[in-house]
C-alpha cells in the first residue's frame, strides 16, 4: 500500500467517523425533542419567576470549562436542573436543562456540539426526572425527597456519561466501555455532591423563596471542584492508547517498587527482631543470689529496642554489682552503645576493684571506641557494689540520676558525682559508702520514670518517686515495684511514654 493509499484510507475512516457522530447527535436531538414535547403536553407549560431564577442560576453556574475529547467544551450545570426538578417539577427542570446545554455556545461555535450538549442534558434530565416523580408521593415533605433525589442523580449520571462516552467512541474509534471507564467511572461522587447542593438550594428556597436561590449560588460554584480529577484528565490532549500504555507502565513500575520496598521492610524488620533478641539476651537471665539482699527490677522499652540498661554482676570475692544505665537516644544506635558498655563493664569487674575504678576503666574504653563519631554519644551509669560481709553499698555514678535509699529514718539521696561516660578519657568517679539497716530499700532508675508526663505536660518528678517509695516501705519488694510503676502509669494517664524506663529495687533483709 502506497502512502497515497494510506492517506486516502485514513480520510475515508475520518469521514465515516464524522458521519457516525452526526447521525448519533441527530438521533439524540430527535429523542430529546420528543421527550420535551411529551412532557410539555403531559404537564403543561407554566412560566414563573422561580423558573427564570433557576435558569439564570444555570447560566451563572456554568462558568467553569470542561473539555471533552471529540465533543469540545461543554458545561455541567447539574445542580440548578435538579433543584428545578425538586422545586417545580419535570417540565421546568427540562427547561433549565436546555439553558444549561445552551451555555456551551459561550465556549464553542460548532452547532453540532451545542445541539448534542442540549440534547444530552434534556434526555438525562428526562430519564432521571421520570424516576424521581415516580418515587416522590404527592404532597411529600422535604425529607421524603432526599433519597429519590440521590437515586435520580445516579441515573442522570449514568445516562449523561454513557451518551458522552458513545459520541467520544464514535469520534475516536475506541470502545465505548473503555472510554467510559477512562473518563467517567470516578465522576459519580461529583454528581452526588451536586445533588447535596441542589437539595440545599431547594431547602433554602422553601425557607426564603427566590432569595434562597441567590444564597445557593456560592455553593453551586464550589461543586465544580469535585470534578477536578475528571476535568484535569479531560484536558489532556493525548490519545487514549498512549495514556493507557503510560498508566500500565507506571502501574508496573509502582508494583515493582512496592515489592522492593516490602522486601526491604521485611529484611529490616527481621534484622531488628534479631537485634532485639540479642539485646534481650544481654540482660540478666536471672537474679543472682546475694546473701541478705532481695533484688527485683522492671524495664520497658519505648520501641523494639532501647538505650536503658540494667545488670547484676557477681564478683569472685563475693560482692555483687548492681548496674543501671541510660544511653543518650533511643532505638538501634542506643542499643549498640549499651552493648559496648556492657562488654566493657563485664571485662572491668575484678576482685578488689571499687565501683569508681571500674567506671573509670569503662569510660576510657567507651570514649576511645566512640572517638571520631559524627554524632555525640554518651552513657549515664550508676554502679552500686553490695558487700554481704559489711552489709553496705559502695556507690559510684557517672551523670546518672541520684540513687534513693528509703528506710525507717526517711529518704536519702546519693547523687552521681562523676560525669557521663564516653565523652573523653581520664575522668574520675568518686565513691560513696552507704551503710544499710534491715528493711532499707535502694532504688536505681532511669529518667523514663521521673520525666514521665501527664496529659498537661507536667513531669512525674523525683519528689513523687520518693513519696511512692516511702509509702511502700513496709510492703514486700515485688509489691513495692508494681505500686511505684503503677503510680507512674496512673500519672501519665492516656499520654504515651516518651522514653525507655527502668527501675531496680534492692532491700536489705
Amino acid at each position: 500500500m502506497t502512502a497515497a493509499d494510506t492517506l486516502h484510507k485514513a480520510g475515508e475512516t475520518a469521514e465515516r467517523q464524522r458521519s457516525a457522530v452526526s447521525l448519533y447527535v441527530t438521533a439524540f436531538a430527535l429523542m430529546a425533542a420528543a421527550g420535551f414535547a411529551w412532557i410539555s403536553y403531559r404537564d403543561g407549560m407554566s412560566l414563573s419567576w422561580t423558573l427564570l431564577a433557576l435558569a439564570i442560576l444555570a447560566a451563572v453556574a456554568d462558568v467553569r470549562e470542561v473539555r471533552l475529547p471529540g465533543v469540545g467544551v461543554v458545561g455541567m450545570s447539574f445542580v440548578p436542573v435538579l433543584a428545578a426538578l425538586i422545586i417545580l417539577g419535570l417540565w421546568p427542570a427540562m427547561v433549565v436543562a436546555v439553558v444549561s446545554g445552551a451555555t456551551s455556545a459561550g465556549f464553542t461555535k460548532d452547532p453540532q456540539k451545542i445541539v448534542f450538549n442540549i440534547a444530552n442534558y434534556v434526555l438525562s434530565t428526562f430519564v432521571a426526572g421520570l424516576v424521581y416523580v415516580a418515587l416522590v408521593p404527592a404532597g411529600a415533605g422535604f425529607i421524603e425527597m432526599v433519597v429519590p433525589a440521590f437515586l435520580a442523580t445516579a441515573l442522570d449520571f449514568l445516562a449523561n456519561t454513557v451518551a458522552l462516552a458513545g459520541v467520544i467512541a464514535l469520534s475516536t474509534g475506541d470502545g465505548p466501555l473503555a472510554v467510559w471507564r477512562k473518563n467517567y467511572q470516578w465522576a459519580l461522587p461529583g454528581y452526588l455532591a451536586g445533588a447535596t447542593f441542589a437539595l440545599f438550594a431547594a431547602w433554602l428556597y422553601g425557607l426564603l423563596g427566590i432569595a434562597g436561590l441567590v444564597l445557593a449560588v456560592p455553593p453551586v460554584v464550589l461543586i465544580y471542584y469535585s470534578y477536578e480529577i475528571y476535568v484535569s484528565r479531560a484536558r489532556d490532549r493525548v490519545t487514549f492508547d498512549a495514556e493507557r500504555d503510560s498508566f500500565h507502565d507506571e502501574l508496573s513500575k509502582s508494583t515493582e517498587l512496592h515489592e522492593e520496598l516490602r522486601s526491604a521492610q521485611l529484611k529490616v524488620a527481621a534484622e531488628i527482631e534479631r537485634a532485639r533478641r540479642i539485646q534481650s539476651d544481654l540482660l540478666p537471665a536471672s537474679i543472682p543470689h546475694a546473701e541478705g539482699l532481695q533484688l527485683t527490677q522492671r524495664m520497658e522499652f519505648l520501641g523494639e529496642m532501647g538505650g536503658d540498661y540494667y545488670d547484676y554482676i557477681p564478683f569472685s570475692d563475693g560482692r555483687v554489682g548492681i548496674v543501671c544505665g541510660d544511653v543518650m537516644g533511643k532505638g538501634l544506635a542506643a542499643a549498640l552503645i549499651m552493648a559496648m558498655a556492657r562488654s566493657l563493664l563485664h571485662n572491668a569487674i575484678a576482685p578488689g576493684k571499687g565501683p569508681g575504678e571500674i567506671l573509670a576503666e569503662v569510660n576510657d574504653g567507651l570514649a576511645r571506641d566512640l572517638e571520631g563519631q559524627r554524632l555525640p554519644y554518651f552513657l549515664t551509669l550508676a554502679l552500686a557494689v553490695y558487700d554481704p560481709q559489711r552489709r553496705s553499698l559502695t556507690i559510684a555514678g557517672g551523670g546518672h540520676n541520684p540513687i534513693l535509699v528509703a528506710g525507717a529514718g526517711g529518704m536519702r539521696q546519693v547523687p552521681s558525682r562523676g560525669a557521663a561516660l564516653g565523652v573523653r578519657t581520664g575522668l574520675r568517679f568518686p565513691e560513696d559508702q552507704v551503710e544499710l539497716a534491715a528493711g532499707d530499700t535502694v532504688a536505681l532508675y532511669t529518667d523514663g520514670l521521673t520525666e514521665a508526663r501527664d496529659p498537661s505536660g507536667e513531669l512525674f518528678g523525683l519528689e513523687r518517686l520518693e513519696n511512692a517509695l516511702a509509702r511502700c516501705h513496709q510492703r514486700p519488694l515485688d509489691e513495692t515495684l508494681e505500686t511505684v510503676w503503677g503510680d507512674v502509669a496512673a500519672f501519665r494517664a492516656a499520654s504515651a511514654p516518651g522514653d525507655d524506663a527502668t527501675l531496680l529495687l534492692a532491700r536489705l533483709a
